[in-house]
């Protein structure tokens, strides 16, 4: 039985609070072994074992490796995401600043987690059904973040300066944990991009 053919999951919003917790630890011990060794050396058996959940019912929470680490890393952006949501609330937040802050923020999380890094790159290749949809829900998270730090911007702009700098920020993690730029040349390559889209739009 391949992947696909296998039962689908329980869905999140249906799971118990004792479920939603194994949820939980089997997503931080992904990070955990992930961060050690890479997404590449990952194992569901050592993913099972260091979360105290049975390989069994680890396969009722996640169908697949793919699933699964596609699963962490979303749950692994969730701080930052939910951090610069909150900021770019606050009464008078300047979009530049905030654009700013929330590009540093995350070349610095991959530049401290390169495997991490490494785990948004494999991912971002896979053609695995499953993936395809964690990418596509946080991608809609992303361009739910972008819009509301571009809120100054006139609206029609929006979704073209959110796509440049998500694509921006997507080829310096590349880059980053590939050994091709070094944190420095990431964050002026991001900067020197989002300076441009923003002087754009407002132009516009």
């Amino acid at each position: 039985m391949t992947a696909l053919e296998a039962p689908a999951p329980l869905p999140r919003e249906a799971m118990t609070a004792r479920q939603l917790a194994r949820r939980t630890r089997l997503l931080e011990a992904v990070v955990e072994i992930v961060t050690e060794v890479g997404p590449q050396a990952l194992q569901m058996r050592e993913v099972a074992e260091r979360s105290g959940v049975a390989l069994g019912t680890a396969y009722k929470y996640f169908r697949s490796r793919e699933q699964l680490l596609a699963a962490a890393l979303a749950e692994w952006q969730q701080p930052l995401w939910a951090r610069m949501s909150s900021v770019s609330r606050s009464p008078g937040a300047d979009t530049g600043e905030l654009v700013s802050a929330y590009l540093r923020r995350a070349l610095r999380s991959f530049q401290r987690n390169p495997n991490m890094g490494a785990l948004m790159v494999l991912m971002q290749t896979s053609t695995d059904p499953d993936v395809v949809e964690t990418l596509a829900e946080m991608g809609t998270q992303s361009s739910a973040l972008m819009e509301q730090m571009l809120v100054g911007l006139p609206a029609e702009a929006v979704p073209h300066v959110g796509r440049g700098l998500e694509a921006v920020l997507m080829n310096s993690v590349t880059a980053l944990v590939t050994g091709r730029a070094t944190l420095d040349e990431a964050l002026e390559r991001v900067e020197g991009v989002a300076r441009l889209l923003l002087a754009g739009a407002n132009a516009s």
